[in-house]
């Protein structure tokens, strides 16, 4: 049987997650966010993607990117690939690190694009993990609220969804993301799409 060509769109819009095999933890302490974000930062200087949002969870994380120049399997396979490899060697363990190579979902609204980018920034609370999604350290929440200085200042573009959507305006980000507004219509289209439930 011939296999399923895969179809991308130069400058296309992605949802993508990627989750522990069996829902395990793939990250277990700061030194493993740090490392795989070091690779998605080596990756994104080979094949151009804009990386808009991101959250690493403990057992999965989501990223929202724009693929400018190469397909997103040439990003994402070489940065799951050589993070299983590191990770399985740090903590002597054999075997699928992740659940299978990633989801991924193309976005093709501009109010879906915000939705995600909302979507992916709550995910701590969604988890219960915290209650102010600005104290969470592994998202680029911060970096759209706070624009300081950290580990995803240099691969996180902001500027596509604030500058366009909220004038630049960071606090009325932030009072989208974080309003009382129900968008429970959208979490869960979202999390339909890219086959998510609140099961962590």
């Amino acid at each position: 049987m011939p296999r399923k060509k895969r179809i991308w769109f130069k400058g296309a819009h992605y949802h993508i997650m990627g989750r522990g095999n069996q829902k395990r933890i793939i990250f277990q302490d700061d030194e493993d966010y740090q490392t795989f974000l070091r690779l998605l930062k080596i990756s994104q200087r080979k094949t151009g993607f804009t990386l808009h949002a991101c959250c690493l969870m403990t057992n999965h994380f989501h990223l929202e990117l724009t693929a400018e120049i190469h397909p997103i399997w040439e990003t994402m396979q070489p940065v799951m690939s050589h993070y299983a490899q590191i990770y399985n060697k740090k903590y002597n363990l054999v075997g699928h690190l992740f659940q299978s190579r990633y989801t991924s979902y193309l976005i093709q609204d501009e109010r879906y694009f915000l939705e995600v980018s909302r979507y992916i920034h709550l995910n701590p609370v969604k988890a219960n993990i915290v209650k102010d999604p600005l104290v969470y350290p592994y998202s680029s929440y911060r970096n759209y609220i706070l624009n300081e200085k950290n580990p995803m200042s240099d691969l996180i573009k902001s500027d596509q969804i604030l500058i366009p959507y909220f004038a630049g305006n960071r606090e009325r980000y932030r009072k989208f993301v974080e309003d009382k507004i129900s968008h429970e219509e959208h979490e869960q289209l979202i999390q339909k799409d890219i086959n998510e439930d609140d099961l962590w």
